[in-house]
């Protein structure tokens, strides 16, 4: 597997990154050899724009215009019909919030409408989410899905988008083609607007005011109320926010970085587990691996060298494979890896995830423990913390968990959850997990690792009924090093040995 990396050979190189296909339709080259601008052309004036993981820029966006123009006139001549955008797909680039403008204001200017818009994993902040809210208030026609997540947007630009959409009484709008309808024919527009750098609390008030009708669905067609269509329809994550980098704190932040992705975690085979990212936005999936960790397990993760013994599941292990180059990261930038590493794959990378509500448990432990509040201080305030020095390396996200205030899919097992004496913290987080997971595409992206065995004996039980618990895989911590450490025939061993390995 690419998300453990042990080179026999350093000097050898990595093999070559995937190609992207071509769609047809008109394209040019780009400098580096790689297929270019890509259009493909439907019935009438259709037409699909794919430009997902190209790498582009805001400077390289400034050619997208002229060259469009060209292809529209080479097909239609001067008297081109209308044009819709069925798909206009710009994810996983280095778009920021001058190239979102280029693209919105030139199918403003050519009166383009669009049906789905995605600009998913870029570095777009509130200028940006502003060019957006412009283009579903004036473009020729209502746009029916806005898919967003993954950048850096905050409060205000997420509020320029709802203001922009209420002031313009074009949503809901009338829905031609095959999906929901309410009575009159209206659905609302389908906003992801997840991991960016929101706090929702700060603008609900604004957001009454502006009188905008909107709530939260698992789907595009879950919104409700049943007989009256909302102007949006947000997934029911949206709460689910990137804290910030620097003090990962349980009040969060906005992002510091780009290196902000879903958190994912290995499909490490031997531990039998069940995103792209958690590509919560659809397409080919490029989602890491999500390793959550409970208060337990983070605990463990974090004991002191003396205490730790020899394992790799510690935070400083892991630490230990990424300076080493065995394991897939994202190193700050004023550290130098070996030539031999070549570019990393999202889908290639372990991502721990901590949430709100296992800081919350840890500080209600560190309360009645001096030795327990002096780590949980260090933990999460010290500019050389585990948690701080993982999140600078990319494998470590913390997640604010807000909107998810009840349980889902574990509701009706409280009670054996108490009976086996688990935190009502550590059901919730283990909720969390497998709502997470249902939003990715493929199995065996989201690990659960404890260091309670009576959590693991209550996955198994509900893993019999609960639908989705079944993919998510919920291991020990010392099972996994255990794993590890006896594998000699897929180098797991030697895994292990290097992670003692400052």
């Amino acid at each position: 597997s690419k998300l453990w990396r042990f080179e026999l050979e350093p000097s050898e190189p990595l093999p070559g990154a995937s190609r992207v296909r071509a769609m047809p339709g008109g394209r040019r080259k780009w400098s580096s050899g790689r297929d270019g601008w890509r259009v493909q052309w439907g019935e009438g004036g259709t037409l699909k724009v794919e430009h997902e993981g190209d790498g582009l820029t805001d400077a390289m966006l400034q050619e997208w215009g002229p060259w469009m123009d060209a292809q529209i006139e080479r097909k239609f001549g001067s008297d081109p019909p209308p044009l819709v955008a069925s798909t206009l797909n710009f994810s996983r680039n280095e778009i920021g919030d001058e190239g979102v403008r280029l693209v919105c204001e030139y199918l403003q200017a050519r009166e383009i409408s669009v049906q789905m818009v995605k600009f998913f994993k870029n570095s777009i902040g509130d200028a940006g989410a502003w060019a957006i809210g412009q283009l579903l208030a004036h473009a020729r026609e209502p746009v029916h899905e806005v898919h967003m997540s993954h950048n850096l947007i905050s409060e205000q630009g997420a509020l320029s988008i709802f203001e922009s959409i209420a002031r313009s009484k074009r949503y809901p709008y009338h829905l031609e083609r095959a999906g929901r309808r309410d009575s009159q024919g209206l659905t609302p527009v389908w906003l992801r607007m997840e991991y960016n750098c929101i706090r929702w609390a700060l603008i609900e008030g604004r957001l009454e005011q502006t009188q905008i009708r909107w709530c939260a669905a698992d789907s595009r067609d879950g919104w409700g109320p049943k007989d009256t269509s909302p102007m949006v329809c947000m997934h029911t994550l949206f709460r689910s926010q990137k804290l910030d980098g620097p003090s990962l704190g349980v009040g969060g932040g906005q992002a510091s970085s780009s290196r902000g992705r879903a958190v994912q975690s290995p499909a490490m085979q031997p531990v039998d587990p069940p995103e792209e990212e958690l590509d919560v936005d659809g397409g080919a999936e490029e989602v890491p691996m999500y390793m959550f960790l409970d208060a337990s397990a983070v605990r463990r993760f974090a004991a002191d060298k003396g205490s730790a013994k020899e394992r790799l599941f510690t935070f400083q292990g892991l630490l230990n494979l990424c300076q080493q180059g065995h394991m897939e990261c994202t190193p700050p930038n004023d550290v130098s890896m070996p030539q031999w590493l070549g570019p990393v794959e999202e889908r290639d990378r372990i991502v721990m995830v901590i949430t709100d509500t296992v800081l919350e448990e840890l500080a209600s432990i560190a309360e009645h423990s001096p030795n327990d509040r002096r780590q949980m201080e260090w933990l999460t305030k010290a500019p050389d913390s585990y948690l701080k020095r993982s999140h600078q390396w990319g494998i470590l996200e913390v997640l604010e968990t807000a909107a998810h205030t009840q349980l889902i899919k574990l509701a009706g097992w409280e009670q054996r959850a108490k009976e086996l004496r688990i935190s009502r913290w550590a059901l919730r987080n283990l909720d969390f997990a497998c709502l997470w997971d249902s939003q990715i595409d493929s199995p065996g992206k989201v690990l659960f690792v404890t260091g309670d065995d009576s959590l693991c004996t209550f996955a198994a039980e509900a893993a019999r009924t609960v639908d989705g618990l079944q993919r998510v895989a919920v291991a020990h911590v010392h099972k996994i090093d255990r794993v590890f450490a006896s594998d000699r025939e897929h180098g797991g061993h030697r895994l292990y040995e290097a992670a003692q390995r400052p």
